[in-house]
C-alpha cells in the first residue's frame, strides 16, 4: 500500500455529494446487495458439488469467513479514504492511474454489467416461476446470436432501468429504499428458516444425503476432494458478492470514519 495515502477533507464543499446516508442505511445497502439470486440459485449446485448439504454449509461458513476478512481490510482502507471511489479509488491511489484506469473500464463494462444483467434475469427467472410461466412468451429471436427476446427478457430490463432511476434519485429517498427492501428480504429470510424447523419432515440425518430425487441433474457430483470444493466455494463467494458495494458509495455516507467500517463488518 502507498505509505502517501492520506484521510481527505470529508467536509462538504463545492462539487461533493451529500452524506446523507446513515449507518442503517449503510448496511442496507450492503444486505440488499448480498441476499440476491446466489443463495437461491447456487445453493442446489454448491451440495451436489461437494456431495451433500453438511459439506455445503462447510463451505458456506469459509467463504464467509473469507468475506469477512475482505470486509475488515477494506473497513480500514475507505475509513482512510471516504469518497466516492471505491475499489477503483483504492487502486488508483495504491498502485498509479493506470491500473485505477484500467481497473475502472474492467468493472464498467464486464463485471458490474455483467453482474446486473444476471441480477435482473434472476429476478425474472423467479418472478416467471411466481406467474407460473406467464412470461414465456417470446416476441422475436436476435439474428445470428439465436438469442430469444422475450417477455422475460423485457423484465429484466425493466428491473434494470427502475434500478437507476431509484439511485438517480436524491440519496434520502434511494437509502430509504434500500432499507425497505433489505427489510423486506431479511423478514422473508427469517420465515423460510423458521419455517424449516417447524416441517415436520425435516431431520438432521438429510446433512448427510445426496442427490435424492434426481436433484443433481445435469451437475457433476463429488463426494469430496479439492475440486468439489473449489467448484462450490465458487458458488458461495459469488452469493456472497456485494459486501464491498458501499465502498462505492463513501462520498455519500455520513460520520465515514465511523460508519463505512461498521457497515462493512456487521453486514
Amino acid at each position: 500500500m502507498n505509505s502517501k495515502l492520506e484521510t481527505p477533507n470529508v467536509n462538504l464543499t463545492n462539487g461533493e455529494l451529500i452524506r446523507g446516508l446513515g449507518l442503517i442505511a449503510a448496511i442496507a445497502v450492503n444486505v440488499a446487495n448480498v441476499i440476491g439470486t446466489g443463495v437461491f440459485l447456487k445453493a442446489r449446485v454448491m451440495t451436489c458439488n461437494v456431495g451433500t448439504p453438511g459439506k455445503a454449509l462447510a463451505v458456506w461458513l469459509v467463504a464467509g469467513l473469507l468475506s469477512l476478512a475482505g470486509a475488515l481490510t477494506y473497513a480500514e482502507l475507505v475509513a482512510m479514504m471516504p469518497r466516492a471511489a471505491g475499489e477503483y479509488g483504492i487502486m488508483r491511489d495504491a498502485y498509479g492511474r493506470p491500473w485505477g484506469f484500467i481497473y475502472g473500464w474492467t468493472q464498467f463494462a464486464i463485471a458490474r454489467s455483467a453482474s446486473a444483467a444476471a441480477l435482473a434475469v434472476g429476478f425474472a427467472i423467479f418472478l416467471n416461476a411466481l406467474l407460473k410461466g406467464g412470461l414465456n412468451q417470446t416476441f422475436f429471436t436476435l439474428p445470428y446470436l439465436n438469442v430469444p427476446f422475450g417477455r422475460l427478457q423485457l423484465v429484466a430490463l425493466a428491473a434494470i432501468a427502475l434500478t437507476v432511476l431509484i439511485n438517480c434519485a436524491a440519496i434520502n429517498f434511494s437509502g430509504g429504499v434500500a432499507t425497505f427492501l433489505t427489510s423486506i428480504k431479511v423478514l422473508l429470510l427469517i420465515a423460510v428458516g423458521l419455517g424449516a424447523f417447524f416441517y415436520s419432515g425435516g431431520d438432521w440425518s438429510h446433512l448427510s444425503q445426496a442427490n435424492l430425487g434426481g436433484t443433481c441433474e445435469g451437475v457433476a457430483i463429488t463426494t469430496g476432494g479439492l475440486a468439489g470444493f473449489a467448484a462450490a466455494m465458487l458458488g458461495a463467494l459469488w452469493a456472497y458478492d456485494g459486501w464491498n458495494n458501499i465502498t462505492f458509495l463513501a462520498g455519500e455516507v455520513k460520520n465515514p470514519e465511523r460508519n463505512l467500517p461498521l457497515g462493512l463488518i456487521i453486514s
